[in-house]
């Protein structure tokens, strides 16, 4: 079945959300969030997009943008997704999709919500219980309105009608904010948390080895990455052990 295509904005003004396969870590280190930045910096900059908020979170981000000339912010996502799952998949040494389907993209047509939007963004890292104070999360825009030194961000015309205290206080008010959003209520461990519990535990041993363990030992290694909050995808992808034998073994 063909896709439908993408509703264009009048504006040209969207927030987008773009989230890693089967809910894993897409950001594991400091390092993979400032590559992801310099990539976002370099990419907006030559597809003419203007970066007006971001937030990244562990295994998704969000982004309010704004195209030229009411474009479609497809290119521009295509790019900055394809460029950091190369990085991510030969730094992690995995292969595959590391992005869950396309990008989720909502329309921003007035105001209003415009200034929900962003509030919503930066709020997203509280939301979660990350931390208490968006200014407090270091890997949104947040920061970059504290320091007055924009270093991708673009502020709108309506943030800038506001003074540097009363956008800061808008941000930090305490709201209700309901907008397109995925899960954040799970949290998944990444590929390099998962093999570090496990050769912590298993010394002299690797993940793949687990395929010629005992059933009862493979159930203690199964039941060891689901409390580090692995998924059954990918611990059969880290082991080789097909999910349906690892559903079989983890319910035995």
């Amino acid at each position: 079945m063909a896709r439908k295509p993408r509703i264009l904005s009048n504006s040209g003004i969207y927030h987008v959300i773009s989230r890693g396969i089967d809910k894993m870590t897409i950001f594991a280190e400091d390092d993979d969030c400032i590559f992801f930045l310099n990539r976002m910096k370099k990419i907006s900059n030559d597809e003419g997009v203007e970066v007006h908020c971001y937030c990244l979170m562990g295994n998704h981000y969000h982004l309010l943008v704004k195209t030229k000339n009411q474009e479609s912010p497809a290119m521009f996502m295509k790019r900055l997704n394809t460029s950091y799952a190369m990085y991510f998949n030969r730094k992690y040494e995995r292969v595959g999709p590391l992005f869950q389907d396309r990008f989720k993209s909502e329309c921003i047509e007035d105001d209003e919500y415009y200034m929900t939007v962003f509030r919503y963004i930066l709020r997203n890292p509280v939301k979660a219980g990350v931390v208490g104070d968006p200014f407090e999360y270091r890997w949104s825009s947040a920061e970059e309105l504290i320091s007055g030194y924009p270093y991708i961000t673009k502020l709108s015309d309506e943030c800038i009608a506001m003074s540097k205290s009363e956008l800061v206080g808008y941000v930090k008010e305490g709201s209700e904010d309901k907008c397109s959003d995925v899960s954040d209520s799970v949290r998944y461990a990444s590929d390099r948390t998962a093999k570090r519990l496990f050769e912590s535990k298993y010394v002299g041993s690797v993940l793949m080895d687990v395929r010629f363990f005992e059933d009862k030992i493979k159930r203690e290694v199964f039941d060891l990455l689901y409390s580090a909050k692995c998924s059954v995808r990918q611990i059969s992808r880290l082991t080789g052990i097909p999910r349906g034998i690892i559903k079989r073994l983890s319910l035995a």
